[in-house]
């Protein structure tokens, strides 16, 4: 398959590849976001992040295919893969003064647990806690109670551009009470979601969802409930994991008080572990790494 440079505007074809974008981007990431939204309000953090990250990933590659762009390579020529960062730059600068500099608390949100951040910063950690390794928590994480609010403000904004912005918003209707692009209405409305495009989202939490998928979608989560949803009692505690790899190998390398044959055991397992588990090249590195100062620790302790 070869890609097209054809803009959304003169592109006969530019409502079949909408509708390919909206289906294979937009609707997954409107259920992988529900997802991530259940499993923070049930406390699975890991699995949050997780989906988080995917759903966020699929949110802004929908953004750059309904406009015309490609969401496999960037302009130098590299690819995106599945880097939010690079991503979220190039939706960025097609509605510059879309987002925010930096992630605020809403005035309307009942805590004052809050620590701002800038939209990169946040974006980052969820790329960090998110990645396809820390799905087995070789990373472990720590979850803030803040940080579902800032997922739920940064997919809105997100989900607000996944319409051709500079196309005529009311199509080529004779009775078109304006001229306006998608660009204008935001501007002008920039609490709204254009939903001309279809989404769904809002089938999720209307009478095809669910009770279970309403209450998933929509809790706590003040861009996008009613103003008169019930939202319950607000949970505001934080939660951390220390990964399993710290805990019984990387401290004990670092700490350097073993006695020889426990530091030689432990060497051992960072040999077994090199051998039956795929890790990444870090991670790998970092294991190497404890395995050495185990057998310097454990050759120091045999002399001593």
């Amino acid at each position: 398959m070869t890609s097209t440079s054809l803009s959304p505007a003169t592109d006969e074809f530019a409502a079949v590849k909408h509708d390919i974008a909206k289906e294979l981007f937009l609707k997954t990431a409107d259920q992988t976001y529900v997802v991530a939204r259940w499993c923070f309000l049930n406390r699975l953090y890991l699995d949050f992040y997780w989906n988080a990250l995917h759903a966020m990933e699929k949110h802004l590659k929908a953004v750059l295919l309904v406009n015309g762009l490609s969401a496999k390579l960037a302009d130098d020529g590299s690819k995106y893969g599945h880097d939010i960062i690079k991503l979220f730059a190039a939706v960025r600068s097609l509605a510059p003064d879309h987002f925010p500099q930096t992630l605020e608390r809403p005035s309307d949100l009942p805590t004052e647990r809050w620590r701002a951040e800038s939209v990169e910063d946040f974006l980052g950690r969820l790329n960090g806690l998110g990645q396809a390794e820390n799905r087995y928590n070789v990373f472990g994480f720590s979850q803030q109670p803040e940080d579902l609010h800032k997922l739920d403000v940064l997919v809105f904004a997100v989900r607000q551009l996944c319409v051709p912005l500079d196309a005529p918003f009311w199509g080529r209707r004779a009775d078109a009470p304006n001229d306006k692009t998608f660009r204008q209405m935001l501007i002008a409305h920039p609490k709204s979601v254009l939903r001309r495009v279809g989404t769904k989202f809002y089938d999720l939490i209307g009478r095809k969802g669910t009770e279970a998928v309403r209450e998933a979608a929509l809790t706590h989560n003040l861009p996008f409930a009613p103003d008169d949803y019930d939202h319950g009692e607000l949970r505001n505690g934080w939660s951390a994991d220390n990964p399993v790899l710290y805990r019984r190998i990387i401290v004990h390398a670092e700490g350097g008080r073993l006695r020889a044959s426990d530091a030689i055991g432990l060497a051992g397992v960072c040999d077994w572990l090199l051998a039956n588990v795929q890790l990444s090249h870090d991670v790998k590195n970092q294991i190497l790494a404890a395995r050495d100062k185990l057998l310097a620790e454990a050759k120091k302790a045999s002399v001593a």
